[in-house]
């Protein structure tokens, strides 16, 4: 059985997606432009800087990728009430918690805002460890985030079991060597996860006697 499992933040813990979409359509008219959703494959996944920076190349914008980074924060702390937990997330940790199984957050999401999620469904106290894109130099698909998880938690890559909602997470999982469920959303269906251990609906699928056959 696996020591630990590991979970992505936006879109796999907490149904997030849609409200950087609505983010980014109310954000872009403010550079003079109207969101392109066909970049938003080029964003998901990704921290803060480096999502914008392919927002600012794809549009044309002059602004700076810092102070992109910055307006958009704002905008989306803002709008934290809009924000609901995925299905099956409490039993999940509830299961875990049963079997002794570790758990830790690996997310792209900036600091602020990741604990602003975990605070609104009291879930910080729920996991062992917290990596959020601020803590490393390198960001998904670059195994970097999960591997730090893993250390956290005192756990080897192949004891770990990754819970993920895109294709960047889990080739990010996959290099870093740990199983990955992959469990894809409206904005993430077309995802290539060939690479995914299982693809799941939800995190109700996730039952002791699956934790039990990894």
């Amino acid at each position: 059985m696996i020591k630990a499992v590991i979970f992505d933040l936006d879109g796999t813990i907490v149904d997030t997606e849609r409200l950087w979409g609505d983010v980014m359509v109310q954000f872009a008219p403010k550079y003079g432009v109207v969101f392109d959703p066909a970049v938003r494959i080029k964003m998901m996944g990704k921290r803060d800087v480096e999502a914008l920076a392919a927002f600012k190349e794809h549009h044309k914008i002059k602004a700076s990728v810092e102070e992109l980074a910055e307006a958009r924060k704002n905008l989306v702390l803002d709008k934290m009430d809009e924000i609901k937990t995925n299905k099956g997330l409490f039993e999940l940790l509830d299961l875990l918690d049963k079997l002794g199984i570790k758990k830790a957050i690996a997310t792209s999401a900036f600091k602020e805002f990741a604990y602003k999620v975990l605070g609104k469904f009291d879930l910080e106290k729920r996991f062992d460890a917290i990596v959020t894109a601020d803590q490393v130099t390198h960001s998904k698909p670059d195994p970097q985030i999960y591997l730090e998880a893993a250390k956290r938690l005192g756990a080897l890559p192949s004891e770990c079991l990754v819970l993920e909602d895109a294709e960047i997470g889990v080739e990010s999982a996959y290099r870093a060597g740990m199983k990955v469920f992959a469990i894809p959303h409206e904005a993430s269906r077309h995802h290539d996860f060939s690479k995914a251990t299982k693809i799941l609906s939800s995190m109700s699928e996730v039952d002791e006697e699956t934790l039990r056959s990894l």
